[in-house]
């Protein structure tokens, strides 16, 4: 057997050959392609228009809206996964108060006093009594509810200031339980 020619098979003495080589068999060849193959500067433009789809001005449009919606929601979450705000939300969720009911209660003197206001100068002096009342427990019940919960804040969280709490609070407060967002996680009256 040559060393150039390793197809030629080694004969022995008597002419036969010394052993049978093993053949593999030929791996399957891959079928016709269906396109030809394309040019570099058309799998170049193929490429980037996959890193950058260009689009039209309403899908760029939708596009930057779904973003900063999620941004927003991100944002969102990340401010109100604050200890101090999660501890503001569950103590105002668990407060029976009149701060709550502050919206229909004054939204019924709005309406009474604009009803009795023509028929008699006392009626609209009772209506508008009755406002700054309600105007006043309001005030009262949010300065206590403000007073308990520092309290509250200086024992569970010492380090974390309070800056912007009051208004959270307060906005918080005089929503209807069903509207406020995030919801409300405890049931009125339950210790936190």
């Amino acid at each position: 057997m040559g060393l150039f020619r390793p197809y030629e098979r080694a004969e022995a003495k008597d002419g036969q050959p010394e052993s049978t080589p093993t053949v593999l068999p030929d791996p399957p060849r891959p079928g016709k392609k269906d396109a030809p193959t394309p040019s570099r500067r058309d799998a170049e433009a193929a490429r980037r228009e996959r890193l950058n789809p260009s689009l039209s001005k309403k899908e760029v449009r939708a596009r930057e809206r779904t973003a900063k919606a999620r941004l927003r929601d991100e944002q969102f979450t990340r401010a109100e996964a604050a200890p101090g705000k999660v501890l503001v939300r569950d103590f105002v969720d668990s407060h029976r108060g009149v701060a709550q009911w502050s919206m229909p209660v004054l939204m019924v003197t709005l309406a009474f006093s604009l009803l009795l206001s023509s028929l008699s100068i006392t009626a609209t002096y009772l209506v508008t009594a009755l406002t700054y009342g309600v105007f006043l427990l309001i005030a009262l019940d949010l300065f206590l509810m403000w007073r308990k919960y520092r309290r509250l804040h200086a024992d569970r969280l010492p380090n974390v200031p309070t800056k912007g709490l009051f208004a959270y609070m307060l906005n918080r407060a005089i929503n209807l339980r069903r509207l406020r967002m995030p919801a409300p996680r405890v049931k009125p009256g339950d210790e936190i």
